[in-house]
Parts: structure tokens; sequence; C-alpha cells
């Protein structure tokens, strides 16, 4: 059996084995591929980095964000609040806040 015109297996049974062996890696790679992929791939919350400045409130803050996307503020504000454990909505210039990105 000729492969190529240029090599010659002489061996067909370690022929077959080395085959085998090649198609069950490659198998095992995809297959970790795939199920590497969708574990990460599962709705990750994405946020935006806001630093506060003077005047900033976390309803404004919201209002710039929900304006984007028709969302409702006060449903933005909530997830803002419960992301970052704002519990009293105090925060202050120079306060570094996670903005959920896709809440819906």
């Amino acid at each position: 059996m000729i492969i190529l015109n240029k090599y010659k297996v002489t061996n067909m049974k370690k022929f077959k084995r080395f085959m085998f062996l090649s198609i069950l890696s490659i198998s095992m790679l995809v297959f970790t591929f795939a199920a590497t992929f969708n574990a990460y791939s599962k709705d990750i919350p994405q946020f935006d980095i806001v630093t506060v400045q003077y005047g900033d409130t976390l309803w404004s803050i919201a209002s710039s964000y929900a304006a984007d996307r028709n969302a409702d503020i006060r449903e933005l504000v909530y997830e803002i609040s419960n992301e970052n454990s704002i519990y009293n909505a105090s925060i202050h210039p120079g306060d570094v806040i996670k903005v959920p990105v896709n809440v819906e």
C-alpha cells in the first residue's frame, strides 16, 4: 500500500493502530474544545466600570445607561445597588462602581 507515493506501509497492524489513535486523539481534542467553549459562553454578566463624579447619583448613572437600551431606570438602579452592595444609595466622588450592561 502506498501513501502519497512516497511512504510505504510495511506493517498494516501498526498503521491501523496509528490511525485509530490519531483519530481518537483528534476527537478528544475537538470534544474538549467544544465542552470548554460551551462552559465559558453561558450568559456571562458584562459590566461597565464607572468612576463616580461630583454630582452623580445612582439614578443619573442608571438613566444614562437605560436610555441607550430602553430599560426601566428603577430596575437598573436596583441592579447597580445589588452588584455593588450599595444599600443606602450613597455614592461619593471617586467611587468605582460596576454597571451591568446586559440587564433586560
